[in-house]
């Protein structure tokens, strides 16, 4: 579980900083940020089925990816419209 924990935090900085960089360099950075993180979920998802893991591991991860995407994207997407409004 901590290693779950270590790499969700990771990529949710590396979230941040597309965040940041669609803020400095886009002109629509809340849409161009929710197209690319939900791009990005979605790539994250093929990992935990092509590994071969039984179907509860699988679940579980996939779960768990949509646990924290569900909750970073709508955040950062909101602060983005918050700083650009």
């Amino acid at each position: 579980m901590p290693g779950i924990a270590v790499v969700t935090g990771f990529f949710s900085v590396v979230g941040i900083v597309i965040a940041v960089a669609l803020r400095r360099w886009s002109a629509r950075p809340a849409e161009r940020f929710v197209w690319t993180a939900v791009s990005l979920t979605a790539i994250s998802l093929v990992p935990p089925i092509l590994f071969g893991a039984d179907a509860a591991t699988v679940t579980a991860l996939i779960g768990l990816h949509l646990v924290a995407a569900a909750v970073m994207i709508p955040a950062l997407a909101r602060s983005l419209r918050a700083r650009t409004d």
